[in-house]
């Protein structure tokens, strides 16, 4: 009986253990929430148009490129705007905050994972690291085949996509990314309704297929695929297509999926 006691004992020890972790994690939760996020808030929304513009590179090398059209849109009811900062010119990287709007037009910054970075990538400016995903799989198992090669997005208006959307303006609200490497604070951004394409045509804008046989394949695209950032929807980021790749020509398009 006193072994029983004592093992009784110890077990409700580690209940009220469990118990007190579990209210712990709760109030941690309580207090961080209402800092990313408020009834008041004007959150954007991120999501991906419709990819375009397939075709196959053969690089200098001799490996084959899949290039697209990927588009970034902010289809939500306030900016998407981020703020990087460093402590000093020595530092490669900033620390990057989302600037949130509310409804009074008041701005507070919310930290983010996000780093921003210069880089001389035929277009020297600052860059946001991983903003969007990209990933090729096969159709018949799922496993993925390939990844995009570009990592660093520099975001500004350049795409008007829904003007219909309410407070969605007229004309660009962000024209640059910053090209100055010397600077120690840095924004960019997308006003609502406006979107950022990256081009086929442009460095890093691939997914290395070379190894890759010929059949059908998906190819999926993510904005902000680590949520780093708060936004008023948080699954309607990912945008897919199906592709038909051939040992020749260029790939075709078999059936798009959901999209902005």
């Amino acid at each position: 009986m006193p072994g029983r006691w004592r093992a009784f004992k110890h077990l409700r020890r580690n209940q009220a253990s469990n118990a007190l972790a579990l209210i712990g994690a709760t109030l941690t939760i309580a207090l961080i929430a209402p800092a990313l996020a408020s009834a008041d808030d004007r959150l954007p929304d991120l999501a991906m148009a419709p990819l375009r513009d397939f075709t196959i590179e053969r690089a200098a090398d001799g490996r084959r490129l899949l290039r697209y059209t990927a588009t970034v849109v902010n289809i939500g009811q306030g900016r998407f705007q981020v703020r990087g900062a460093r402590a000093s010119t020595g530092a490669s990287e900033m620390a990057v905050v989302q600037q949130i709007h509310d409804h009074t037009g008041a701005v507070r910054n919310v930290a983010t994972p996000a780093r921003m970075y210069f880089a001389g990538d035929g277009h020297s400016h600052w860059h946001v690291r991983d903003l969007e995903d990209s990933v090729l799989e096969r159709r018949d198992n799922g496993s993925k085949v390939g990844s995009g090669a570009k990592h660093g997005f520099c975001f500004y208006d350049n795409v008007a996509f829904r003007m219909s959307l309410p407070g969605a303006p007229p004309s660009p609200g962000y024209t640059t990314c910053g090209r100055d490497p010397g600077v120690l604070a840095q924004s960019m951004g997308l006003s609502i309704g406006w979107g950022d394409a990256y081009s086929w045509q442009l460095v890093d804008q691939w997914i290395d297929i070379t190894k890759v046989g010929p059949g059908n394949y998906r190819l999926r695209t993510t904005a902000d695929a680590q949520n780093w950032f708060a936004e008023l929807d948080e699954l309607n980021n990912l945008t897919w297509v199906d592709l038909q790749l051939k040992s020749k020509g260029p790939p075709r398009v078999v059936r798009y999926g959901p999209s902005a």
